[in-house]
């Protein structure tokens, strides 16, 4: 166990002595058997095969006290009948939370992720599938973040936060790459009734390993101007200056102009927009969240600098489709195997981005709708996301999708069914569709057709069987089906 899991898990245990009831410790034995008609996708003749799974893990969440936080780690062990070279054994992970080291004003939050899937948006199998396990695909990232907040006048909130962050690409990947970033925010939203005022400041230095590309730096600063309607809208005028090198190593500089607003027209349905003018051009984000009596929708549209880093220090969670499978998820389960389960189906249904070591401008947008019936729960889900390479890097890995390209663009469509046969028993399906496009010093593209549907049978109040059937098919630069029946055992102890 490297350091920086060891202290995650030790921040799960360390204050669980002042409130034990709150914490869920859920050691468990997964087990499967997969038949396959293609076992390797890098691989033009198709190839039938066997492969046994046994993978012991346990899942902690504590969702009180000073610390509130999930993690799950697992011991993941494949074994092919006839490929025994891609036999593999490795420790997945996945972690986020914080510590409230002083009571109101001193917090560290901490987060971590260990996993094995395809790295290319144009790879033959899709993200999260459960037979990718390549050594050469294993990506680490760490996190830690301590920030001191303050309190002053009737409402008025200030904080002075850093941020470290650690990525680690497998053999032949992605670079080595460490992320500091420092912020400052201070804010009165209702100092003078009708106006409120706040102001932003976070400065990011980005480093690579030698040899993989030049360090980067960016800086934002913006002052925002508060107008209070009335409780449920607000009204948001800003003005702020930034700088990067991204793009340029004598870098760029601008200002930033931009207006947003914050409505809430009732208890159920939240709204915000904010659009602005950066050096990049336009800016936005907007964000809707709706629930009804037995339906849930989520909608987001952005536009802003991104990168792989961010989008692996959980990103996702802001996304509604990610919120959506979150919400499919049973409430009675604890929080690390609800965050398991839908972290599962987010990246079946296309949500794991590209794999690079460029910053991106990223344009995305994201919409599902879930209903719930007596014994129904029907899903629909979308999304698109259009990435631009702004770094000028040398050193490029050649498996780095931005190695070959300086625009990708993916979209995905995603059904989901999940219908209640018996008390114990549910028959689940789901059809996702997805298109991949590459430009650049090449172009390709890549269809991408997934198709499961299965059964579950909770055997005991322990214990989980499950039979699974997926046709998986990839046209474009790269074609490769397959067909696969998987059986699974599930005990937790």
């Amino acid at each position: 166990m490297t350091p920086a899991l060891s202290t995650l898990a030790l921040a799960v245990f360390m204050t669980a002595p002042a409130a034990a009831q709150t914490v869920s410790i859920t050691p468990r034995l997964d087990t499967g058997l997969t038949w396959t008609d293609n076992v390797d996708a890098s691989d033009a003749n198709p190839r039938k095969d066997w492969v046994a799974e046994i993978s012991p893990g346990i899942g902690v969440s504590r969702e009180s006290g000073r610390f509130r936080g999930y993690l799950n780690a697992s011991l993941r062990n494949l074994v092919h009948a006839q490929a025994t070279d891609k036999n593999e054994t490795y420790l997945a992970f996945r972690g986020n939370g914080e510590f409230e080291a002083i009571e109101d004003a001193v917090f560290i939050a901490l987060a971590g992720s260990i996993s094995r899937t395809d790295t290319s948006a144009f790879s033959r199998r899709g993200g999260g599938d459960s037979l990718s396990a390549d050594k050469a695909d294993e990506t680490r990232m760490w996190s830690i973040a301590p920030r001191y907040q303050f309190r002053f006048g009737d409402a008025g909130m200030g904080r002075l936060g850093y941020e470290s962050r650690w990525l680690r690409g497998g053999s032949g990947t992605l670079a080595d790459t460490r992320q500091e970033r420092w912020t400052l925010a201070v804010s009165d939203p209702s100092a003078l009734r009708l106006f409120g005022w706040g102001i932003d400041l976070a400065r990011t230095d980005t480093t690579f390993e030698q040899g993989s590309g030049r360090d980067v730096t960016q800086e934002i600063g913006r002052a925002t101007l508060f107008v209070n309607i009335d409780p449920q809208f607000r009204l948001r005028l800003i003005g702020g200056y930034e700088s990067n090198d991204y793009d340029l190593v004598e870098g760029e500089e601008g200002s930033i102009w931009g207006a947003g607003f914050d409505w809430y027209p009732t208890e159920r349905t939240s709204i915000s927009a904010i659009a602005e003018d950066r050096i990049f051009g336009t800016g936005y984000d907007v964000q809707l969240q709706h629930r009804m009596a037995r339906s849930t929708w989520n909608f987001s549209a952005s536009r802003d600098i991104s990168s792989t880093l961010d989008e692996l220090a959980g990103g996702e969670v802001l996304d509604p489709v990610f919120q959506l499978f979150y919400l499919l998820t049973d409430p009675s389960l604890p929080e690390a195997e609800r965050m398991r389960l839908a972290r599962t189906a987010y990246e079946r249904a296309g949500g794991v981005g590209i794999r690079t070591n460029a910053y991106f401008l990223q344009r995305a947008i994201a919409a599902g709708v879930s209903f719930t019936g007596a014994r129904n729960t029907l899903s629909f889900s979308v999304r698109r996301a259009e990435r631009e390479r702004l770094n000028t890097l040398a050193g490029f890995l050649a498996t780095d999708d931005f190695a070959e390209f300086d625009y990708t663009d993916t979209r995905s469509m995603s059904v989901m069914l999940l219908h209640r046969l018996t008390g114990t028993s549910n028959l689940n399906g789901s059809i996702t569709r997805s298109k991949t496009e590459g430009q650049g010093s090449s172009n390709r593209d890549v269809d991408r057709l997934l198709f499961n549907i299965g059964i579950t049978r909770q055997l005991s109040p322990d214990t989980t069987a499950g039979l699974n059937y997926r046709h998986s098919k990839t046209t474009g630069t790269n074609d490769y089906t397959e067909n696969s029946i998987r059986a699974t055992l599930g005990m937790s102890f």
